[in-house]
């Protein structure tokens, strides 16, 4: 009988540990697939950095938001915070529809702790986030990441889910806040070159302004537009981007043309409008001069060909012809229509419109037409 009971513990023992072992590989076995799986995401996380630091602000922490959430399971709302000194804003919103989250927001108004990511109590950030929890349920639980740029506070990233954040969550978490961090100074960095170098072609183009007044805006509205056009044909936001610098300095060649050709009121002669003719060619000269406008040179060069290759300086026709200086080839001619010169008043806009028409398939990309003009009649752009 003793022997028997002896078994019979020994055997329980063993069951017993063998149930405990088995729970701990388990919970080792979900915690190596959760690492593996949260390590792809990093390197997929990585791969996306080159794309993401050059989008437009709001779709750069759009997406960086959304990369954010990806990384935990069931998040109900999540909100990410950006800011500027002692004030921030609402960049972007998981999750909650409402209008009336507080989109500027104070630094103090928010809470801190020393560790970069924290859970809060949903009552310390009611006043800013009405809409926080769902159905006023006790369980649910609010996560805050706080990211540093240089020792001071750049962007919070808040997430409510109706479970709790397990340790592993906020070690991921963490680690994401400091990929964060490269990309939010990346793209900083990138938007401040971007501002330096468009405050140097503004100043450019003011010069060409007081050199020929009678295109005053010009460069402004064709590279305005141009850009519409772009975005409105699904480019990517680089080539908006690229679009919209190169219909700025599309005329920069100008600035070398003597003004009394530019503000000639009468019919310029055939060695004038050769002389005129060759201002992409010396656009493409001064922006060549620069790696970093290179690009932007190519575009300038071939704004004034043809679709049917009868243009100028290369005769380029067709699909040829750089997309971008074919859309600035459109809106180009628009603008000069509806704008006064020294020769003629501008044209109303129902004859600008039905010159670009007309000439569609010959002088202009039938399609670049085609969605141009849809463009200002859906928006009313006169």
């Amino acid at each position: 009988m003793e022997i028997t009971s002896i078994v019979t513990l020994a055997l329980g023992l063993s069951v017993a540990t063998n149930v405990f072992l088995i729970s701990k590989l388990r919970k080792r076995t979900n915690l190596n697939k959760y690492l593996s799986t949260q390590l792809q995401k990093f390197k997929d996380l990585s791969s996306k950095l080159r794309d993401i630091v050059v989008q437009r602000e709001e779709t750069f922490y759009k997406n960086l938001h959304d990369v954010a959430v990806g990384f935990l399971d069931e998040v109900e709302k999540s909100y990410l915070i950006v800011f500027d000194g002692e004030y921030g804003n609402v960049v972007s919103v998981f999750g909650d529809t409402s209008n009336n989250i507080s989109k500027r927001v104070k630094k103090t108004e928010l809470p801190f702790a020393t560790q970069r990511v924290y859970s809060v109590e949903k009552e310390k950030l009611r006043a800013l986030f009405p809409n926080l929890t769902k159905d006023g349920s006790e369980e649910t639980q609010v996560l805050v990441s706080d990211i540093f740029i240089g020792g001071e506070l750049k962007a919070k990233l808040i997430f409510e889910r109706k479970r709790n954040f397990v340790e592993e969550e906020m070690d991921t978490i963490k680690s994401l806040g400091s990929f964060f961090t490269s990309f939010i100074a990346t793209h900083s960095y990138v938007s401040n070159q971007g501002k330096f170098q468009k405050d140097m072609i503004l100043t450019i183009i003011r010069i060409l302004e007081y050199h020929d007044p009678y295109t005053k805006g010009h460069s402004k509205n064709v590279a305005t537009l141009a850009s519409l056009v772009a975005e409105r044909m699904g480019l990517p936001d680089e080539m908006i981007r690229k679009t919209y610098w190169a219909a700025l300095v599309h005329d920069i060649g100008k600035i070398v043309i003597p003004s009394t050709i530019l503000n000639k009121e009468g019919k310029l002669t055939l060695e004038e409008f050769e002389v005129i003719k060759k201002h992409p060619v010396y656009g493409h000269d001064f922006l060549s001069t620069s790696s970093e406008l290179r690009e932007l040179a190519k575009y300038v060069y071939h704004h004034h060909e043809r679709w049917d290759g009868k243009g100028y300086p290369s005769g380029l026709s067709g699909e040829d012809i750089p997309l971008i200086s074919r859309i600035i080839a459109v809106v180009d001619a628009w603008d000069a229509m509806r704008s006064d010169r020294p020769y003629r008043k501008g044209l109303p806009k129902e004859i600008a419109l039905k010159e670009l028409i007309e000439h569609a398939g010959m002088q202009f990309d039938p399609e670049i037409v085609k969605i141009f003009v849809s463009l200002i009649e859906e928006q009313g752009i006169g």
